[in-house]
């Protein structure tokens, strides 16, 4: 008989059971396994496949729910959907390279501004339990959606992952920072976020090609391994005109504290 699913839960990894669901149903419905109007088998047939407890199977279906992926009718099951609007859905705990555009629209670009050793803003240092004026590895990103400049991030982590970093892909924007991170054995696992709409920065504003002043979303926060240690403090500046977000987050008995960005 041939197998429901195509992939397996890897019981050795520091994801969470049902972000790993999550991606290994994706897949089964991107490579057409599952087309559009089907039902996917059911929480008990996923429990028992899995070996899952019925929270992570009810969780999974919630987050592809809030993924456009799905649809949960109440007594029937779990359907397929078809195309979704255009737009990056955003998850804190995967890297800029696994944004997933809207079927429409396919073509995401990264450039790198800066990738090196620096000070570490106050604001990061804190974030990552440093001291201020601590050297530290800085990451500047800007995003593009079909040659429309969408968002900038600044990225930030201890200066023991430079020497890492610099030698793979992530500082010519072709990897993702935290597959990187997760294959030399720092896999994030935790984030705590804040988001907030703000007036752009006059520097900001000239990478988003808006006019200074704009509001934007903002987004900082700052992320952890399994020992709870935080290592990737980023602030992500968003044109809410190009990119629709939704943001979706874990954080299981990983608490930190993250320092509020000064109002601007």
């Amino acid at each position: 008989m041939t197998a429901q699913f195509s992939g397996r839960i890897d019981r050795t990894s520091p994801e969470p059971y049902y972000l790993q669901l999550v991606r290994l149903l994706e897949a089964d419905i991107d490579s057409g396994r599952y087309e559009v109007g089907d039902r996917l088998p059911g929480e008990t047939e996923m429990c028992r496949e899995f070996a899952l407890a019925r929270s992570t199977v009810r969780e999974t279906l919630r987050s592809l729910q809030m993924r456009g992926r799905i649809e949960v009718v109440p007594r029937r099951g779990a359907f397929v959907l078809g195309e979704r609007t255009v737009g990056w859905h955003m998850e804190p705990l995967k890297s800029f390279l696994q944004l997933k555009p809207g079927v429409r629209s396919t073509d995401i670009s990264t450039k790198v501004l800066k990738a090196g050793l620096e000070t570490l803003p106050p604001l990061a240092a804190s974030q990552l339990q440093l001291e201020e004026g601590t050297l530290g590895f800085a990451l500047r990103r800007v995003r593009s959606l079909d040659g429309q400049v969408g968002l900038v991030t600044d990225s930030f982590l201890p200066s023991e992952f430079a020497s890492l970093l610099m030698a793979t892909n992530v500082i010519h924007g072709t990897a993702s920072l935290h597959d990187s991170l997760a294959e030399a054995g720092h896999g994030v696992v935790g984030t705590q976020s804040h988001v907030e709409a703000v007036n752009a920065p006059s520097e900001i504003a000239e990478m988003l090609l808006v006019d200074a002043a704009t509001p934007l979303l903002r987004i900082n926060a700052v992320c952890c391994r399994q020992d709870k240690t935080p290592v990737h403090a980023y602030t992500t500046w968003l044109r809410t005109d190009v990119v629709n977000v939704t943001l979706v987050a874990s954080i299981q008995n990983h608490e930190i504290s993250i320092p509020r960005p000064a109002s601007t």
